[in-house]
Parts: structure tokens; C-alpha cells; sequence
């Protein structure tokens, strides 16, 4: 089944490969870059690949790392393709040698940044892959308008693999890898790629930051709590960041505001079923509205962020906050538009819930057109002259009408 999903991405890469560029293609664990890759690799003849999962391989080219560009050279493949790169990092400076050569082309996945001081600055376009997003799941899933679908995305997320599994009512072995995955690579493998010394703080941060996904995190808070440095706790979001874990939703500060904002960033987990079995609420029933609404937030930040990530597009997301009480969930940063965005997890549209987005509209008529609210209701609304109600299938329709703008 999975084969059978289209990317959304698969254009923009092969485009890239069509025009005799390089590519990185990076995403966290499991989001399915072996598959995207090798459903690239069936449009070219003649194809070299070296996976850096093979043990026996990546300690061969770390001891002679010349010897993948001396096999290239044999074989003239029209693409090379290097699958989890970071496990080899030092490989990257043959690769730069022979795209210098301009005789060979690259499509190179990886799973984190960390390791990798060279990225071929110049050489190669980049691009990141995501979770499925709502409209590749849609060409697969049974239904994709009711509630009860919705709280399956909220519970167990959107990894291809937990997809397919839920969309068949396998929630048992759903539930099993996701916690395999917090348990093996969150714990396991970043401790160990990063050289993490202090085994039960870091466990600890990890639930830790799980639960704070999506809130406004205070650094010194958790360091009290855990019984670390303030140093340290920064030092962990940036290893959850650099192996794409994390999204980092920093606060829209206008330079001619004179409101007192928000600074601190938000970090989002980049998957809710991750997210929910690294905080160990990996639960579908008795969970409150609240709850609800707050997963419901953190995906509809992220499946804007896939969608656009999705189109290469170099769109920017944003939350905005005054300390005095008005606050923007998601301000989207569209070709120097802003776009205001409440999102509620609820059927209705009250005056509370677009209150502060018409003050965002006043506060900056120079910069913002459009402001939507994402709900539970059946269809799209318009609420004011200014402002859209939109169901949350029907995402979509808020990237028409930007498009538009």
C-alpha cells in the first residue's frame, strides 16, 4: 500500500534530477525517504546505490572513503543514491569532487544534520520530507471528513506506516511500533549519535518536552524540574531540532510594533503519535475536549508546514502573542503577507474564537488581507468580510484563496 501512496514531493525531486542537479533529501526516521527514492530510481537506467544502514559498507567507507568514487567512476551511473548519509559524513567531500567533475548526479537522504558540516553549499537543492499530509492520506483512507477519523490523526499521527496501520484498524501494532520508535531511535539512537552522557535526564527530558509540545516552554522551568542546566536543556532541544524531531515556531515580532510580545519559540513534535508516545498518553479514549484541542492545534500547525514543504515552497509559519492578552495561534508569512489563523476544536463559530484576529487584522492592515478559522464545522463560512471559517478536510481551500492573495 504504501508504494502505491503518490508524494506530493516526487514532482519537485525528479524535476530536480531532470535537470542535472543534485538533491538532499532529508526528514526524520520512518517518513519514508527509501521509499520515495527508490520509486525516483525506476525513471533512470543505469543506478548506483550505497545504504549507510549496511554496517559492513559504512565501515568500509570509513576507512577508505575514496572507493565509492572510484567505483563511480567504473560505472558511470546516471544517478547516485546515498541513503542515510549522516552515517558517514565524511563521504560528502567525494561527493563534492565529483559533482565538481560535473559527470555525476546525487539524490542523498538523511535523517539528521547533525554530523554533517559539509551540505554542499551551492552544489545541491535541499528539501525536506514530512509525515503523509492530509492530501496524500486522502488518496488512500476510507474516509477523511469525520471526527472519529480526525481523532485517529490526533492519537496516532501521520508516519506512513502508522497511517496504513490505522487505516486498516490495526491499532495494537500501531501503538507497538510508536513506542518501539521512542524506545529504539529517541532514546537509543540520538543519545548515541549526539554523545548524550547523562542517560536518565535526557529520558527524563523527553517526556518532558513531549508534554510541553506546542506551549510556550520556559528552559530554566524544565532545568529545575529535571535537575539540570539551563545550558544542557537548550542543548537537547537542539539535538531534538537537528534530527528533525522538532519544528521550531518562533513568535512574529513586527520591528514597528510597540506591543510587549512574546519572544520564546514553540517546539512542536514533528509527529502527534510520536509526540503522544513519548509523553505516554498514547490514547484514544478518555481524553477530554481540552486535550483534544490542543493536539488538534499542534496538527493543523504542522499539516500547514507539510503542505507547503510538500511544494518546496518557502513559506513561513509564525504564532503572535501580547503579553496583554491577545494571541494568534498561526501567523502565516506568504510572499510578505501575513495571514492570521485561530484554530478550534469545535463545530461551531463563537465571537470569542475570531476576536483576536480581528485585532491582529486592525494592528496590521498594511501587512494582512485574509484571517481563517479552522473548526469542525461542515463547510466553509464567511464569518466577516475579512474572515473565513473553514473546516479542517478542507485545508486546501485556505491555500487556494492564498494563492490568490
Amino acid at each position: 500500500m504504501r508504494s502505491m501512496v503518490k508524494r506530493n514531493l516526487e514532482k519537485y525531486l525528479i524535476d530536480t534530477l531532470n535537470n542535472k542537479k543534485s538533491f538532499f533529501l532529508f526528514g526524520p526516521r520512518q517518513t519514508g525517504k527509501t521509499t520515495l527514492l527508490n520509486s525516483i530510481k525506476k525513471k533512470f537506467r543505469n543506478v548506483s546505490e550505497y545504504s549507510f544502514l549496511d554496517t559492513s559498507l559504512r565501515q568500509k567507507v570509513e576507512r577508505e572513503p575514496y572507493i565509492i568514487r572510484e567505483e563511480i567512476k567504473f560505472k558511470k551511473p546516471e544517478l547516485v543514491i546515498l541513503d542515510e548519509v549522516q552515517k558517514v559524513p565524511d563521504i560528502l567531500d567525494e561527493v563534492q569532487l565529483m559533482i565538481d567533475n560535473k559527470n555525476t548526479i546525487f539524490a542523498i537522504s538523511g535523517s539528521s544534520m547533525r554530523k554533517l558540516k559539509n551540505l554542499l553549499a551551492g552544489r545541491v537543492l535541499c528539501f525536506h520530507l514530512d509525515c503523509f499530509n492530509l492530501q496524500e492520506k486522502c488518496s488512500f483512507f476510507s474516509s477523511c471528513r469525520s471526527t472519529e477519523v480526525l481523532k485517529t490523526i490526533l492519537t496516532y499521527g501521520d508516519l506512513p506506516e502508522i497511517s496504513i496501520l490505522t487505516n486498516d484498524n490495526k491499532y495494537k501494532q500501531a501503538e507497538d511500533i510508536l513506542k518501539s520508535y521512542v524506545e529504539t531511535f529517541l532514546e537509543e539512537e540520538i543519545r548515541k549519535e549526539s554523545m548524550v552522557r547523562k542517560i536518565g535526564s535526557f529520558n527524563s527530558f523527553l517526556s518532558l518536552s513531549a508534554e510541553m509540545s506546542g506551549k510556550l516552554v520556559s528552559l530554566r522551568g524544565l532545568s529545575q524540574d529535571i535537575g539540570v542546566s539551563y545550558h544542557t536543556i537548550s542543548s537537547y532541544y537542539k539535538i531534538l531540532a537537528e534530527c528533525m524531531i522538532i519544528e521550531e515556531i518562533k513568535p512574529l515580532l513586527p520591528k514597528s510594533s510597540r506591543r510587549r510580545l512574546s519572544k520564546s519559540s514553540k517546539y512542536i513534535y514533528f509527529d502527534l503519535g510520536v509526540k503522544n508516545a513519548a509523553s505516554e498518553t498514547l490514547t484514544y479514549s478518555g481524553v477530554n475536549n481540552a486535550e483534544w484541542g490542543v493536539r488538534f492545534e499542534q496538527w493543523v500547525i504542522l499539516e500547514m508546514i507539510r503542505y507547503f514543504r510538500s511544494r518546496n515552497s518557502k513559506v513561513k509559519v509564525y504564532y503572535w502573542r501580547d503579553h496583554n492578552g491577545p494571541e494568534v495561534d498561526l501567523v502565516i508569512d506568504y510572499n510578505n503577507i501575513w495571514i492570521p489563523v485561530e484554530i478550534k476544536f469545535s463545530n461551531t463559530v463563537k465571537k470569542s474564537h475570531y476576536r483576536h484576529l480581528q485585532f491582529f487584522l486592525n494592528e496590521y492592515k498594511h501587512k494582512t488581507e485574509k484571517a481563517f478559522i479552522i473548526n469542525l464545522s461542515d463547510q466553509s463560512r464567511q464569518i466577516t468580510e475579512n474572515i473565513i471559517s473553514v473546516p479542517w478536510f478542507m485545508l486546501t481551500d485556505i491555500f487556494k484563496i492564498i494563492n490568490k492573495l
